[in-house]
C-alpha cells in the first residue's frame, strides 16, 4: 500500500510540476517588457511583408517616424494575432507589399526599431486601433 501512495504522490509531484513550466512558458511568451509603457511612436513607410501567423503578426516596413528627416530604415511591427486583426476589418488582402502604412505603437526600451502595435492607418486612410479598452 505504502509503495501505491508513493507512486500516486510523485506522479501528483511530476504534474504539477509540468503545468508550472508549461504556464512560464506561456507567461514568458506574451511579455511585453521590452516596449516603453509609457510612450507612443508614429512610424510611415512602405510595407514589405507581413506575417499572419499565429500568435502573433508581424509586419516589416521601410519607413521612418513621422515628421522626421532620418533615412528610412527598416522597422518590425508586432501585432496581434491574425483573428483580432480580421476581427478589426484588416484581413490578409486589404494590405499587401508595397502599401503605404503608418503603423502607431510602444518603441522598443532598447532603441531598436521595432515597435508593438497599437493602430494602424490602411493606404486608404482608414484607420484601425488595437488600443486595450
Amino acid at each position: 500500500m505504502k509503495s501505491i501512495g508513493n507512486q500516486l504522490m510523485l506522479l501528483g509531484v511530476v504534474a504539477a510540476l509540468g503545468i508550472a513550466a508549461g504556464t512560464t512558458t506561456l507567461v514568458a511568451h506574451h511579455s511585453q517588457s521590452q516596449f516603453e509603457p509609457e510612450l507612443t511612436v508614429s512610424v510611415e513607410g512602405t510595407l514589405s511583408k507581413g506575417s499572419w501567423s499565429n500568435p502573433h503578426t508581424l509586419f516589416v516596413l521601410q519607413g521612418r517616424k513621422v515628421g522626421s528627416s532620418d533615412a528610412p530604415q527598416e522597422w518590425t511591427v508586432e501585432g496581434p494575432s491574425p483573428r483580432q486583426l480580421e476581427t478589426k476589418g484588416w484581413g490578409r488582402a486589404v494590405s499587401k507589399p508595397g502599401d503605404k502604412l503608418t503603423f502607431e505603437g510602444r518603441p522598443r526600451r532598447d532603441g531598436q526599431p521595432e515597435l508593438l502595435l497599437l493602430s494602424v492607418t490602411l493606404a486608404d486612410g482608414k484607420t484601425i486601433s488595437f488600443k486595450p479598452e
